[in-house]
């Protein structure tokens, strides 16, 4: 397993790591808590492992605490005089790089805890400790041995302690200074900013200034940054932090922090997928879903929400309000990140579906009620003004009954092309099908689908 290494605020990764598990510790009545002893810590981390290590070890924690019980993460630097709560019996570290910052994370748990001649065997394949902390047989006894492995990946080193009847902790001790790591196991990390670069375009229809086939029409940022934009509405910061740090070199990523400030950026930005907590104040995940999949301006938006609720009717709420797919929270990042990769890849299909077709049929390629009835709509003006040259985007955006710069985002997510050329598309399209039926000559077709001229016509039509 290779090491990617990345300089990184420690303490804020970890921290909305562990309240990614706060909605689970409130159904099962556990107390969460995260220590750092008021200190910010900077250092080199691979944060895919750190990540499945701690998600393994907190999942561990919360099965085998009982109601009404406890579960803590402490993170420390040894030599920043951070002392350990006295309640952590920690073993003392084998850490295997000498001279170097190191961390320690203690997770702490109250339960059963493990008995003293199981402990050295519990990091191995297949094993598990008796039936008092198994809890009626749960697992495989994989989870802690490729923690183990993991840790050791990190070239760090994992203990555990227990008092039977009491607790359990697990301390995992890891390098984070540079030198401990080779050139090539060190990656850049990109910042990203809540901002999105755009230009409107506000051109007549008759400037028919095509250098390019318009069905080719891309969206694109500033070289080297994602091109699909993410919105993350999570009333948690350290989750919103979480999410976004494993989403950040895929996404361009905008928050916000409740429903209500989620719908307004989703209408003033327009995302390429949304994904959001249920439980939140001001608007719940639910309340956004349904706005967003009922407002035909938004509507395409592909939505994921992210629940404690794991029974059956809470998923199928969700669903029924619009959800594109529901995640129950704890949830793994790299199951987060490849349903985010397919809702993607479907509408980049669909669009590239759309801008094949000859004819103009909407209900073969919608991906909802809402985006059929818009297409249509727009169909019917188009039909209506197909032979004006001098028709404008922004008529054409003020007859639909939407502002321009929201049409050309809208039209962009369905189809690729601004509102432009969309439109020019159109009127090629219906040249092309007057040809085939021979309806009149070149210079009358040209004229009849809002050309000012044969020549344009001529250049526009074998352009595309």
């Amino acid at each position: 397993m290779k090491l990617r290494v990345a300089e990184t605020d420690i303490v804020k990764f970890l921290k909305g790591l562990a309240l990614s598990f706060s909605s689970l510790a409130e159904r099962k009545k556990i107390s969460l808590k995260f220590d750092h002893g008021n200190k910010e810590i900077f250092g080199f981390i691979d944060h895919d492992k750190i990540d499945k290590i701690v998600t393994n070890l907190l999942s561990n924690a919360f099965k085998f605490t009982p109601e009404g019980g406890e579960v803590e993460v402490t993170i420390r630097m040894p030599n920043a005089k951070i002392q350990m709560p006295n309640k952590f019996p920690i073993p003392n570290s084998k850490f295997p790089v000498p001279n170097s910052d190191f961390i320690e994370i203690a997770i702490f748990n109250t339960g059963p805890g493990i008995p003293a001649d199981q402990r050295d065997k519990i990091f191995y394949r297949f094993y598990q400790a008796d039936d008092n902390y198994k809890k009626d047989s749960e697992g495989t006894g994989i989870g802690l041995a490729l923690t183990k492995e993991l840790v050791e990946a990190c070239r760090g080193d994992i203990s555990v302690s227990s008092i039977p009847n009491k607790s359990t902790t697990f301390v995992v001790t890891l390098p984070i200074s540079k030198e401990c790591f080779k050139e090539d196991e060190i990656i850049e990390v990109l910042e990203t900013e809540d901002r999105i670069p755009e230009a409107e375009e506000q051109i007549s229809i008759s400037d028919e200034n095509i250098k390019s086939s318009p069905n080719l029409e891309k969206r694109s940022t500033a070289s080297g940054l994602p091109s699909s934009l993410l919105l993350i509405v999570e009333d948690n910061p350290d989750v919103t932090s979480y999410i976004s740090s494993f989403m950040e070199n895929d996404y361009r990523i905008i928050t916000a922090e409740n429903g209500k400030i989620g719908l307004k950026k989703s209408l003033d930005k327009c995302p390429d997928l949304i994904i959001s907590d249920v439980m939140m104040p001001e608007m719940d995940g639910f309340e956004l879903c349904q706005k967003i999949k009922t407002d035909e301006r938004i509507s395409h938006i592909p939505v994921i929400l992210l629940t404690a609720k794991a029974d059956l009717n809470s998923r199928i709420e969700g669903l029924e309000f619009g959800a594109d797919d529901y995640i129950n929270k704890p949830f793994e990042a790299d199951e987060l990140k490849v349903r985010s990769k397919n809702l993607i890849e479907q509408r980049k299909k669909l669009r590239e579906k759309f801008s094949r077709m000859i004819e103009i049929k909407p209900a073969d390629i919608t991906v909802s009620s809402m985006d059929e009835q818009f297409l249509n709509r727009l169909l019917t003006v188009f039909e209506k003004h197909l032979s004006d040259s001098g028709y404008t985007t922004k008529s054409f955006a003020n007859e639909v009954g939407i502002s321009p710069s929201q049409l050309n985002r809208k039209l962009r997510a369905l189809t690729n092309l601004s509102t432009h050329g969309f439109i020019l598309n159109l009127r090629l399209k219906r040249a092309a099908q007057f040809l085939k039926k021979k309806t009149g000559t070149i210079s009358e077709i040209a004229y009849s689908v809002g050309f000012e001229s044969p020549s344009k016509f001529a250049r526009a039509f074998r352009n595309y």
